[in-house]
């Protein structure tokens, strides 16, 4: 048999299949043309007769979208009283061709269909370059944009070499063009007109990798001021996982946004202010709140069953971070500076203070910020930066340590500019740290090391960089393995989430700058308590205690 006769077969069962598909659909699919293009729209049994919301998909080829695949959501949509439409504007990659035609066809929808104005935008795949671009192009049309896997640099997918012709341009004069065609280049329209977007990408997407895709969409757009936030499902790639398409969260972002409704957000809980500079809040085992105030050289205690907070311990050795290990003792990092005690100590129940550690190699630590302990319970692991304090330095270097259960201490590493927050990975393989230099031309980086066998730390990665932006102060482990972290100033401060691989999946705004946070446990394991700045517009700002009451990690 001939290649030609094979490929003849195989047209007709794909086109076999696909009438097939057709006379099972449960929706009442409308396919027309369109300035010569295959497009559909699907109605939802009830709806409003004018301004009817409405969400654009793409792509639109062959089989794209299906029932099988998207129905869930599309059933929703309906269900919602949103309309579904896409035309099949073919390899476009997001070229000006493609974008007019999509301009086409908004003006013949909400034109002649009774469509709003404004759509909600859902990219699958490539359809991210078609949407976005488009999207960059008419921001004042859009409402949302949601997104599965959705390829947003044109350099990550298709690659140049074939993107070009779409284009009508050699691979180096479509280069010398992103600027203005390639998505993750084109977002501040985008933030100006402040349209949400939602992601949901696997971390391990070789097709569409993720990092310089949804994550480098993510990073850019907080910093243009966008709202923004990323689902990483663990282990998932480029792929028909069902998880992609009957995906909750996405479902109801658009449906929000499609009804003109506002999304949902935590909201931050004053609890007390006045302090000068609250840092390191630690939930002991009856559940009340240690918190420091290293510029009043006081720790002071919260209990959510009086609403009470009383001061724990006076003349704190200017602590900074604090935990509890195991058996209910607090250790706390005492800084320098005034009656600092440049020192890890300990706590016991009965409020004996005591030093567990302050020198290595006979030399004074500089100033001990925050630590953590290991997956073990055993080790504690500290940062020593200085950031103020007149006392003579020791020690030349700005590292991290750990002290064992019987005082003896080790460097753990000193490939670090200023260590900050410190916390361990769930499984205790890695450890998380923030790298904070509040010098103009300082890193700001969130960093990651292996644990060695003995205890070191290696193999430093960066996984986020916030370039001029504040950095990262104290952070936390959600229960799920993310990291969230105390960063950013001003309009941009707020907790940082993300995930183990250091992809941006959203921001929580705060009211003031902040300066550390920590889980409660058990029932109030999604609670999460943030040190910061009082909310602006007081007399005097001071610095806080909050709660954010969260409905996810």
């Amino acid at each position: 048999m001939s290649v030609f006769s094979i490929r003849i077969i195989i047209c007709l069962l794909a086109l076999n299949l696909f009438s097939h598909a057709a006379n099972n659909e449960k929706f009442q699919w409308e396919r027309l043309k369109f300035e010569n293009r295959d497009a559909f729209i699907i109605m939802p049994d009830k709806h409003i007769k004018t301004q009817i919301p409405w969400v654009m998909y793409a792509p639109t080829l062959r089989g794209l979208p299906n029932e099988r695949d998207e129905g869930w959501m599309i059933k929703h949509f309906l269900e919602a009283g949103i309309a579904v439409a896409g035309i099949n504007i073919g390899e476009s990659y997001g070229s000006p061709e493609g974008r007019e035609i999509y301009t086409k066809y908004h003006t013949f929808l909400t034109t002649k269909r009774a469509f709003e104005q404004k759509a909600c935008l859902l990219a699958r795949s490539r359809g991210g370059l078609m949407l976005y671009n488009w999207a960059a192009d008419n921001p004042t049309k859009v409402k949302c944009i949601a997104g599965i896997y959705p390829v947003c640099d044109l350099r990550s997918y298709p690659g140049l070499g074939r993107a070009a012709p779409a284009y009508g341009m050699n691979p180096d004069e479509l280069e010398k063009s992103l600027g203005i065609n390639n998505p993750v280049e084109k977002l501040k329209p985008l933030a100006n007109a402040r349209v949400p977007i939602f992601h949901i990408h696997g971390n391990v997407d070789t097709v569409v990798p993720l990092k310089s895709n949804s994550g480098d969409v993510a990073k850019r757009y907080q910093i243009l001021g966008g709202k923004m936030q990323l689902v990483v499902p663990n282990g998932q790639g480029h792929n028909m996982w069902k998880g992609f398409f009957h995906c909750q969260e996405l479902v109801d972002f658009v449906i929000t946004h499609a009804k003109g409704k506002k999304a949902p957000v935590p909201e931050p809980e004053l609890i007390w202010e006045g302090g000068e500079f609250t840092e390191g809040p630690a939930v002991g085992p009856d559940g009340s709140v240690l918190f420091s105030d290293v510029g009043a050289d006081l720790i002071y205690k919260f209990s959510p069953e009086n609403k009470k907070v009383t001061i724990f311990r006076k003349h704190s050795g200017r602590a900074n971070g604090l935990i509890f290990d195991s058996e209910g003792n607090l250790i706390a990092c005492e800084g320098a500076n005034t009656g600092g005690g440049r020192r890890i100590s300990v706590t016991s129940k009965n409020g004996k203070v005591r030093t567990l550690t302050k020198e290595w190699q006979g030399k004074r630590f500089n100033s001990p910020n925050d630590l953590a302990i290991d997956n073990a319970g055993k080790n504690i692991y500290f940062t020593d930066p200085r950031y103020v304090g007149k006392e003579k330095r020791e020690l030349q270097f700005e590292g991290i340590f750990f002290v064992r259960p019987d005082g003896s201490t080790e460097l753990a590493t000193n490939d670090v500019q200023k260590p900050n927050g410190i916390i361990f990975s769930n499984d205790g393989k890695k450890v998380f740290v923030a790298d904070h230099e509040i010098t103009n031309n300082g890193t700001r980086q969130l960093l990651s090391f292996n644990v060695t066998k003995e205890g070191k730390l290696e193999n430093k990665q960066v996984l986020h960089d916030f370039g001029s932006s504040r950095g990262i102060d104290g952070m936390a482990l959600g229960p799920k393995g993310n990291i969230f972290a105390t960063a950013g100033s001003g309009k941009e401060a707020g907790i940082y989430v993300f995930e183990p691989g250091g992809n941006l999946l959203h921001v929580i705004s705060l009211p003031g700058d902040p300066t550390n946070c920590t889980f409660g446990h058990g029932k109030n394991s999604l609670t999460l308590y943030v040190t910061a700045q009082s909310p602006k517009g007081q007399k005097k700002q001071s610095y806080a205690l909050y709660r954010l009451r969260l409905d996810k990690d």
